[in-house]
């Protein structure tokens, strides 16, 4: 068998000239598989109708073998389908002119052929100038045998198809199931995202609620703080004074409790005549209710100061005059006093003409008093408490 190929293969000619041949030039045999493999069957349906007489009943295969025959000779439909396989295979024929023997021809097809790219393959080499008869059967004996694999893996395809369409079925549901679910989780994820936004958004309009409210109160205080500088001190002052007030009334219950106590004993008891050498007396000081402002004096009598004061049942203030207090401290003292005493020897400069100034522009009485001693604080006392009670 090997000896009859080799010796019909040595007794083949080889074909000379350039020219490529046409569908209807190539052997009988070779009609079948050229148009069942190059053209489409979709191509077929369109050629057929529009250049072959129908009856209108016939199949995909009786199609084929009208366009087959037709492709015997040289007529309307070959023509046709020769023009649509040079104009679809355009790239595989100019692929293919670049062998100039059969050998090479035959290498360019089996490598065509191992890509997978058949149709194009077959077109450019049936009609190649160099394919003999030799050439031509070993390809067309070739695609036959790639039909019966092509069939052999199509039913093979057909069963993994089945159970893929089968699978992709079942994960086709599965998924549809995982699709409902997620979407519903979606929706309850999307309320309570607009929920925790209008939670969000109400806290956020509380908050710039109550940062207004900050600001307009920070404004405020410090428009009260500006008008009133003193206002701080003040308030201090004003908490002593009524701790004094209170501490005053208390001694007043207290001294008023050992004055009904003795009051019979003084009664039993006649009063001696005055002496003409004893010095005289002053006269008791009452200024109950009173506030009374010490401004100067010596540290160390304050104490006496204010047991005098607050032994006519007033209240006592004092002020340094400037020497360890801050002298804007005295404008909150005056204006809460009713009497002032200022010892003159023992305040500054500053000190001394804030107290004239306030008690001259409110009426209000004070006595200077130059020397700082205990017994010039009480005259000093009851001449102010005697124009305080005639006034």
């Amino acid at each position: 068998m090997a000896e009859s190929c080799c010796a019909a293969h040595a007794t083949i000619p080889p074909t000379t000239g350039s020219r490529r041949r046409r569908l209807w030039e190539l052997g009988s045999h070779a009609h079948c598989p050229v148009i069942g493999v190059c053209v489409p069957l979709e191509r077929v349906r369109q050629l057929a109708k529009k250049l072959l007489v129908l009856q209108g009943d016939e199949d995909d295969y009786t199609l084929h073998c009208s366009l087959v025959t037709a492709a015997a000779r040289r007529n309307a439909p070959a023509e046709a389908v020769q023009r649509d396989l040079e104009q679809r295979f355009a790239l595989d024929v100019r692929a293919a002119s670049q062998a100039k023997c059969r050998e090479s021809l035959m290498t360019w097809w089996r490598h065509r052929a191992g890509q997978g790219e058949i149709a194009g393959a077959l077109w450019a080499t049936l009609t190649h100038a160099r394919c003999d008869e030799w050439l031509e059967m070993r390809v067309l004996g070739q695609v036959h045998m790639l039909q019966h694999q092509v069939g052999a893996a199509q039913r093979v395809d057909l069963a993994a198809h089945r159970e893929l369409a089968a699978e992709h079925q079942a994960l086709a549901r599965n998924y549809a199931e995982v699709q409902q679910r997620v979407t519903a989780w979606s929706l309850e994820r999307a309320r309570e995202q607009q929920a925790w936004e209008r939670e969000r958004m109400r806290a956020r309009a509380a908050q710039i609620g109550l940062q207004t409210q900050l600001a307009q109160v920070q404004e405020q205080l410090a428009h009260w703080q500006a008008a009133r500088p003193d206002l701080p001190e003040r308030e201090a002052l004003r908490d002593r004074l009524a701790e004094q007030l209170e501490r005053n009334q208390a001694l007043q219950r207290e001294i008023n409790r050992l004055a009904s106590r003795a009051q019979p004993v003084v009664e039993a008891v006649e009063p001696a005549p005055p002496l003409s050498a004893a010095p005289p007396q002053l006269m008791p000081v009452t200024l109950e209710h009173r506030v009374v402002l010490c401004v100067g004096g010596r540290g160390g009598s304050v104490p006496q100061y204010r047991q005098a004061v607050e032994g006519c049942g007033a209240q006592f203030l004092h002020h340094d005059g400037g020497s360890e207090h801050k002298p804007a401290q005295l404008e909150p003292q005056l204006a809460a006093a009713d009497l002032v005493i200022c010892q003159t020897g023992c305040i500054s400069h500053d000190a001394y003409w804030r107290v004239k100034d306030h008690c001259k522009r409110h009426h209000k009485r004070c006595v200077f008093v130059d020397t700082p001693s205990r017994s010039a604080f009480e005259r000093a006392l009851a001449q102010a408490a005697e124009v305080a009670i005639t006034s």
